[in-house]
């Protein structure tokens, strides 16, 4: 018979050696990294097992302890604190406006549509009886506290007059008489009349028709009433800074107007249809989906406990640890929870899905610990036993573990804080989880294994079976002693499955092409999907899909396009009276009129309509250069701002009183700000990049003024589009090298590393280009996935590479080395790899059906990343390493060719991992065991 040995295994690798690049130096380090590994986790599981209670008592004071951070919980609720980089210019811009002006109004709007034409005298009476209803009759209750319009409208600061109402009805001044009279023609000249300033008639109505050769209007098929109401925001306990009164009555008012189109004595014509928003009711709404679906992370909780004690029970008879899992999941995340509130960091909703990232990472480390706790079945000694298989899995989470903690940290470097809390939340959980499975749970799983032994049944029926052994007949005797149950036949199963199909992709040149084939399909896919994926972010995606109010979105965007956007251009405290900032003013106006994102006709001028009024009724007072004499410009403002109570000015102008902020109150001292009105087309919300590119234009046009800038609401999450991509690619760069540094010196071998480096990379790839087929944008909340999906690829393939690295082989009666190595890598840590994936998919399932954005894109997301992780993970990374693989650690165990790989009965009489003497930590002294696949032998391929 033909001698099949395989030199270089004989002669210690050196060719295998010489083949990576590397002496023997490198292999040495690596086996002593190992084995310092494993007698470290060795020690750790001694401890446990001779003190199980204590672990366990420790375990939970530990995590009581850290809940006591429950008592300084803080909740950031504010999506602009949230997802928007706070050391940007939008920020402190908006800080100082809030400042210097206060809180903008709140902004409502009711869309009134007809299908024939809502100028009819029947239309705008009914319009003009509802106004009069929100305005007279409707309110809410907050506590004992009754609100109404005339509390909660946004005033003017001089008289406390009501100015929060806008619509075509301001031409008959809210007049049934005149509405019936219909003697005044709806144009642009009678509303300048009416609304000297501010957006043109037209922008209330759509649909317009002129009467042939004249600029009156006849027709419109909707109109809309704004209506503002007052924003005194406070720190509400459970809501953040809210204005609850204000919110209580907006959410009366959008209820209460849906309930008219069911109220047949509302008196509305048959012809026309309302539709209401408002910000309270659509925040009531975000708030409802989001709560409903943390409740359906219970079900995806329940369906992982499910999974795990079935496949606990069918491997080694002990369901009750799926239970055990969990719970050491649970506690790391309260315990993380509460050292994270401890120090100050607020919880957000994005943290609510770390529960998700945990229990997957968490159920993979059981797995890898019972998958080796079941290879050790030929020990009989339950100490010794456990000893055995936490010293062989610890350095394998122990790499996944420390590369997870890593990429999440330095994903806290970035500007997003809903990113950087998240990442700090993630990072303290996976610290919590790797210590709590290493100690708290390989006690408990120590405990059920004793109890086992003795027969005492754990009373949980899991598949039809109970997990008594005794009852079951599991326990064998050898020799007088009771031996534990082998490993099960599932385990089996799922070992000839991936070591057949492994054995076939890595072991010729089909099995290599249909992989690389696929893989080259998904990635080319995910490099045009991620040069075509967009940046978009709205606010309206919080809404979930089902609410009423996405029926006003609708009518909104077929009949007003998007709405325009209120903006300003903002001066600070500079001497207005000088003819210098005059000009300035003057200035600022004729800069924005040749903007092409701002919409025309909306610029409003408190400086140009005092300087025309001060022309007009104190003409002396104007400069021959153009500017209000600067002795009397204050005064003159005051006057005409209305806070002069002795000369009133004139009242079509008191809207300009929210445009100038003084130093004293009512009107006193200098202006430290003032503020020149425009509407930004709502085009420049359509995307990302188009939101960029309107804020730029803005901004430059500004530029040449140097003590001015513009700000609107939306730049500050526009910002944060202006940082996206370098925000993904510095995190996702940053998180690669460390993983690569982290893994390179864990295993102590570069070529791991790098290709670990590259599977994440295409992993990365893949994940952006199938986000926009998932109907997913690059925003503040998917870039979190992005992050989360580095620390989850590391975890599918970290595992196959360690074991790659502890394995050789003795012959090469199948394949090269390389090829029979990756094979057994995949049959030995594939199965946990698998359950670990399928676990987290189970627990994100129930998400398929959120109605939250946030909970809907991480399970659309999480689906992409579980696939692309195991797909690179379990079947490409092995073809790479039968390729390119490095050498094996020197304390590496040998796969025994000269056996049946699965046989069907256990303990054959050949010999096993347990026939040899365990190896020596010291280097040097080395004897190889011989490896075992699920508690068999891997045998001839």
């Amino acid at each position: 018979m033909t001698d099949t040995t395989d030199p270089r295994m004989s002669t210690g690798g050196e060719e295998e050696d010489k083949r990576c690049g590397k002496d023997i130096s490198m292999e040495t380090i690596s086996g002593w990294v190992h084995s310092r590994m494993e007698t470290f986790f060795g020690g750790v599981a001694s401890k446990v097992v001779n003190y199980p209670f204590s672990t366990i008592g420790l375990t939970l004071i530990f995590t009581v302890g850290f809940l006591q951070g429950a008592w300084v919980y803080d909740e950031e609720l504010s999506s602009d604190k949230q997802f928007a980089p706070q050391d940007s210019d939008a920020v402190t811009d908006g800080d100082w406006v809030v400042a210097t002006f206060g809180n903008e109004a709140r902004r409502g709007e009711v869309y009134f549509v007809s299908t024939e034409n809502v100028l009819t005298t029947e239309n705008l009476l009914f319009m003009n009886k509802y106004n009069t209803w929100v305005t007279t009759e409707l309110y809410a209750m907050y506590g004992d506290q009754k609100v109404t319009w005339a509390t909660q409208c946004d005033k003017q600061p001089t008289t406390g007059v009501c100015k929060g109402i806008s619509s075509v009805l301001s031409l008959y001044d809210y007049n049934n008489t005149l509405i019936n009279d219909q003697q005044i023609p709806v144009n642009s000249l009678t509303w300048r009349q009416k609304q000297p300033s501010g957006p043109d008639v037209t922008y209330y109505l759509s649909g317009v028709e002129y009467f042939p050769g004249t600029t009156n209007i006849r027709l419109a098929t909707a109109a809309r009433i704004v209506y503002n109401t007052r924003n005194e925001e406070r720190e509400i306990s459970g809501k953040g800074m809210i204005d609850p009164e204000s919110q209580e009555f907006e959410i009366a008012l959008s209820e209460q107007t849906r309930d008219l189109w069911d109220t047949p004595t509302s008196g509305m014509p048959s012809n026309l249809r309302i539709y209401p928003y408002t910000v309270g009711d659509a925040d009531n709404e975000e708030r409802n989906a989001i709560d409903g679906d943390v409740k359906s992370l219970i079900i995806g909780y329940i369906l992982t406990i499910v999974y795990t004690c079935f496949v606990l029970h069918w491997k080694i008879k002990q369901p009750l640890l799926g239970l055990a899992s969990v719970l050491s999941v649970g506690l790391s995340t309260g315990s993380s929870y509460g050292l994270c509130w401890l120090m100050g960091i607020k919880f957000n909703q994005v943290v609510q899905v770390l529960v998700l990232i945990l229990l997957g990472i968490g159920v993979d480390d059981t797995f890898v610990i019972m998958d080796s706790w079941a290879d050790e079945s030929g020990i009989p000694n339950l100490k010794d036993r456990m000893v055995s298989a936490l010293r062989h899995a610890g350095p394998a989470i122990t790499v996944t573990s420390v590369t997870d903690l890593v990429a999440f940290l330095s994903g806290s470097s970035t500007s997003l804080p809903a990113l950087r809390d998240f990442c700090f939340y993630a990072a303290c959980g996976i610290t919590f989880d790797f210590v709590y499975q290493c100690t708290f749970f390989v006690a408990l799983a120590y405990l059920s294994s004793k109890r086992q032994e003795t027969h005492r049944c754990c009373c949980c029926p899991v598949g039809g079976c109970c997990c008594c052994s005794g009852d079951n007949g599991d326990d064998a005797e050898v020799g007088g002693t009771k031996t534990l149950p082998p490993a099960s036949e599932e385990n089996g199963v799922l070992t000839r499955g991936l070591f057949t199909i492994t054995r076939f992709l890595v072991g010729g040149l089909c099995g290599r092409l249909i992989v690389i084939l696929i893989s080259v399909f998904f990635i080319t896919i995910g490099i045009w999907g991620s040069i075509n994926v967009k940046m978009d972010f709205d606010n309206e995606w919080f809404v979930p899909s089902d609410a009423d109010v996405q029926d006003t979105f609708d009518i909104r965007d077929e009949y007003f396009t998007r709405s325009d956007i209120p903006a300003s251009v903002y001066f600070g405290r500079v001497e207005y009276h000088t003819l210098a900032v005059q000009l300035e003013l003057n200035k600022s106006v004729e800069l924005l009129q040749t903007n092409p994102w701002v919409v025309s006709g909306s610029i409003n001028s408190w400086y140009v309509d005092f300087h025309g009024w001060v022309l007009e009724n104190y003409p002396t007072e104007i400069l021959n250069g153009g500017g209000v004499r600067d002795t009397s410009f204050y005064i003159l403002l005051r006057e005409f701002t209305g806070w002069d109570a002795t000369r009133p000015g004139p009242a079509e102008f008191e809207s300009h009183q929210n445009n100038i902020a003084w130093e004293g109150s009512n009107g006193t001292g200098v202006v430290k700000g003032a503020s020149i009105d425009f509407l930004i087309s709502g085009t420049a919300s359509e995307e990302g990049q188009t939101s960029v590119d309107c804020m730029d234009s803005l901004r430059d046009s500004i530029a040449p003024l140097s003590p001015a800038f513009v700000w609107s609401d939306p730049f500050v999450f526009w910002s944060s589009y202006a940082v996206m991509m370098d925000e993904v690619t510095r995190n996702v760069s940053i998180a690669a090298a460390c993983v690569f540094v982290l893994v390179s010196l864990l295993v102590a071998n570069i070529t791991i590393g790098f290709i670990v480096v590259i599977i994440i990379g295409c992993v990365d790839v893949c994940m952006l280009g199938f986000m926009d087929h998932f109907g997913v944008a690059v925003n503040s909340v998917s870039v979190i996935c992005i992050v989360v999906a580095i620390g989850l690829a590391v975890d599918y393939s970290v595992h196959i590479g360690h074991a790659y690295l502890t394995v050789t082989a003795l012959n090469n009666s199948y394949g090269t080395s390389y090829q029979q190595r990756a094979a057994f890598a995949v049959a030995k840590m594939g199965p946990a790899v698998l359950n670990g994936a399928f676990s987290t998919f189970l627990a994100i399932l129930p998400l398929s059906m959120a109605k939250s954005y946030v909970f809907s894109v991480f399970f659309r997301m999480f689906t992409i990343i579980i696939f692309f992780g195991v797909w690179f993970g379990v079947f490409v990374l092995p073809v790479l390493l039968s390729i390119w693989g490095p050498a094996p650690f020197s304390v590496a165990t040998e796969i025994p060719l000269n056996k049946n790989p699965f046989a069907s009965e256990y303990g054959d009489g050949e010999s096993d991992v347990h026939d040899h003497p365990d190896h020596d930590t010291e280097l040097g002294d080395v004897r190889k065991p011989v490896a075992t696949i699920g508690g068999q032998h891997p045998g001839q391929f």
